[in-house]
Protein backbone atom coordinates (compact mmCIF):
# COMPACT_ATOMS: atom_id res chain seq x y z
CA UNK A 1 0.00 0.00 0.00
CA UNK A 2 0.91 3.27 -1.05
CA UNK A 3 0.15 6.33 1.66
CA UNK A 4 -1.91 9.28 0.41
CA UNK A 5 -0.27 12.77 1.08
CA UNK A 6 -3.02 15.22 1.88
CA UNK A 7 -2.16 18.10 -0.22
CA UNK A 8 -4.95 20.50 1.45
CA UNK A 9 -4.03 20.61 5.16
CA UNK A 10 -0.55 21.93 4.87
CA UNK A 11 -0.86 24.59 3.02
CA UNK A 12 -4.65 26.14 3.97
CA UNK A 13 -5.38 27.76 7.14
CA UNK A 14 -7.24 26.33 9.41
CA UNK A 15 -10.83 28.82 8.35
CA UNK A 16 -9.56 27.11 4.74
CA UNK A 17 -10.34 24.08 5.28
CA UNK A 18 -11.61 22.52 7.53
CA UNK A 19 -13.07 18.81 5.90
CA UNK A 20 -15.23 16.82 8.86
CA UNK A 21 -13.84 13.82 7.29
CA UNK A 22 -9.80 14.54 6.58
CA UNK A 23 -8.97 17.90 7.73
CA UNK A 24 -6.39 17.14 10.42
CA UNK A 25 -7.05 20.69 11.73
CA UNK A 26 -10.57 20.05 12.76
CA UNK A 27 -11.45 19.48 16.21
CA UNK A 28 -14.27 17.11 16.16
CA UNK A 29 -13.54 15.86 12.36
CA UNK A 30 -12.57 12.25 11.58
CA UNK A 31 -8.68 13.11 10.63
CA UNK A 32 -8.89 10.59 8.11
CA UNK A 33 -5.41 9.07 6.29
CA UNK A 34 -5.91 7.00 2.98
CA UNK A 35 -3.85 4.82 1.05
CA UNK A 36 -3.61 3.24 -2.54
CA UNK A 37 -3.98 -0.31 -2.92
CA UNK A 38 -4.40 -1.61 -6.32
CA UNK A 39 -7.19 -0.47 -7.76
CA UNK A 40 -8.71 0.36 -4.48
CA UNK A 41 -8.64 3.03 -1.66
CA UNK A 42 -8.00 2.44 1.79
CA UNK A 43 -8.81 3.84 4.93
CA UNK A 44 -8.34 2.92 8.34
CA UNK A 45 -10.03 4.85 11.59
CA UNK A 46 -9.93 3.95 15.09
CA UNK A 47 -13.47 4.87 16.41
CA UNK A 48 -14.19 6.66 19.58
CA UNK A 49 -16.70 6.55 21.99
CA UNK A 50 -17.58 9.94 21.12
CA UNK A 51 -19.12 8.97 17.73
CA UNK A 52 -21.44 6.40 19.00
CA UNK A 53 -25.16 6.32 18.45
CA UNK A 54 -26.71 3.27 20.19
CA UNK A 55 -24.53 2.35 23.48
CA UNK A 56 -21.24 0.82 22.14
CA UNK A 57 -22.14 1.20 18.71
CA UNK A 58 -21.03 3.78 16.14
CA UNK A 59 -23.23 5.75 14.54
CA UNK A 60 -24.47 5.36 11.20
CA UNK A 61 -24.46 8.93 10.05
CA UNK A 62 -20.18 8.26 10.72
CA UNK A 63 -20.25 5.07 9.19
CA UNK A 64 -21.97 6.93 5.81
CA UNK A 65 -19.51 9.76 6.14
CA UNK A 66 -16.47 7.28 6.05
CA UNK A 67 -18.01 5.75 3.12
CA UNK A 68 -18.36 8.91 1.08
CA UNK A 69 -15.60 10.45 1.99
CA UNK A 70 -13.43 6.98 1.02
CA UNK A 71 -15.38 7.76 -2.20
CA UNK A 72 -14.30 11.44 -2.45
CA UNK A 73 -10.32 10.28 -2.38
CA UNK A 74 -10.81 7.79 -4.74
CA UNK A 75 -12.30 10.45 -7.22
CA UNK A 76 -9.43 12.33 -6.33
CA UNK A 77 -6.61 9.50 -7.25
CA UNK A 78 -8.06 7.22 -9.60
CA UNK A 79 -9.85 9.47 -11.57
CA UNK A 80 -7.82 12.61 -11.10
CA UNK A 81 -10.64 15.17 -10.17
CA UNK A 82 -12.23 16.30 -7.85
CA UNK A 83 -16.35 15.49 -7.52
CA UNK A 84 -19.53 15.69 -5.62
CA UNK A 85 -21.70 13.37 -4.01
CA UNK A 86 -25.26 12.95 -6.21
CA UNK A 87 -26.20 9.90 -4.29
CA UNK A 88 -25.10 7.16 -1.67
CA UNK A 89 -26.92 4.22 -0.94
CA UNK A 90 -25.81 2.32 2.18
CA UNK A 91 -26.78 -0.89 3.28
CA UNK A 92 -25.98 -2.06 7.19
CA UNK A 93 -25.46 -5.77 7.49
CA UNK A 94 -23.80 -5.38 11.17
CA UNK A 95 -23.44 -3.24 13.49
CA UNK A 96 -20.04 -1.42 14.18
CA UNK A 97 -19.06 -2.31 17.66
CA UNK A 98 -16.59 0.70 18.71
CA UNK A 99 -14.82 -1.92 21.19
CA UNK A 100 -13.85 -4.35 18.11
CA UNK A 101 -10.88 -1.41 17.18
CA UNK A 102 -9.70 0.03 14.02
CA UNK A 103 -12.24 0.35 11.15
CA UNK A 104 -10.95 -0.53 7.53
CA UNK A 105 -13.33 1.40 4.96
CA UNK A 106 -12.10 0.32 1.07
CA UNK A 107 -13.65 2.20 -2.10
CA UNK A 108 -13.21 0.87 -5.84
CA UNK A 109 -14.56 2.23 -8.76
CA UNK A 110 -17.30 0.12 -10.64
CA UNK A 111 -18.07 2.80 -13.81
CA UNK A 112 -18.04 5.92 -14.97
CA UNK A 113 -20.61 7.24 -17.38
CA UNK A 114 -20.30 10.48 -19.17
CA UNK A 115 -19.64 12.38 -15.86
CA UNK A 116 -21.30 10.11 -12.98
CA UNK A 117 -18.33 7.64 -11.23
CA UNK A 118 -20.40 4.63 -9.17
CA UNK A 119 -18.10 3.59 -6.45
CA UNK A 120 -18.48 0.61 -4.04
CA UNK A 121 -16.90 1.02 -0.37
CA UNK A 122 -17.46 -1.12 2.00
CA UNK A 123 -16.40 -0.89 5.93
CA UNK A 124 -14.98 -3.26 8.09
CA UNK A 125 -14.82 -3.83 11.98
CA UNK A 126 -11.83 -3.86 13.47
CA UNK A 127 -12.43 -8.12 12.93
CA UNK A 128 -12.66 -8.04 9.54
CA UNK A 129 -16.53 -8.68 9.49
CA UNK A 130 -18.34 -6.66 6.90
CA UNK A 131 -20.39 -3.74 8.58
CA UNK A 132 -21.78 -1.48 5.94
CA UNK A 133 -21.88 -1.57 2.40
CA UNK A 134 -22.33 1.83 0.17
CA UNK A 135 -22.77 2.39 -4.08
CA UNK A 136 -21.72 6.24 -4.29
CA UNK A 137 -22.60 8.20 -7.45
CA UNK A 138 -20.13 11.33 -7.65
CA UNK A 139 -20.38 14.05 -9.96
CA UNK A 140 -16.81 14.29 -11.34
CA UNK A 141 -15.76 17.79 -12.79
CA UNK A 142 -13.35 18.30 -15.61
CA UNK A 143 -9.71 18.30 -13.93
CA UNK A 144 -9.42 22.05 -15.11
CA UNK A 145 -12.65 23.11 -13.53
CA UNK A 146 -11.91 21.33 -10.39
CA UNK A 147 -8.60 23.02 -10.46
CA UNK A 148 -9.73 26.16 -11.37
CA UNK A 149 -13.15 26.01 -9.07
CA UNK A 150 -12.52 23.33 -6.58
CA UNK A 151 -8.68 23.87 -5.28
CA UNK A 152 -7.92 20.50 -6.98
CA UNK A 153 -3.75 20.39 -6.85
CA UNK A 154 -3.86 17.65 -9.46
CA UNK A 155 -3.29 14.24 -9.00
CA UNK A 156 0.68 14.53 -8.04
CA UNK A 157 0.38 16.50 -5.18
CA UNK A 158 -1.27 13.57 -3.16
CA UNK A 159 1.66 11.75 -3.84
CA UNK A 160 4.53 14.25 -3.58
CA UNK A 161 7.19 13.38 -1.12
Amino acid sequence: MRKIKNPFSPSASKDAYNCFGCSPANDRGLHLEFWADGEELVARWIPQKSYEGWIGVLHGGIQATLLDEAAAWLVFIKLKTAGVTANLTINYPKPVFISKGEITVRAKLLAVEKRIAKIECTLFDGEGEVCAIAEASYFCFPEKIARAKYNYPGVEAFFAD
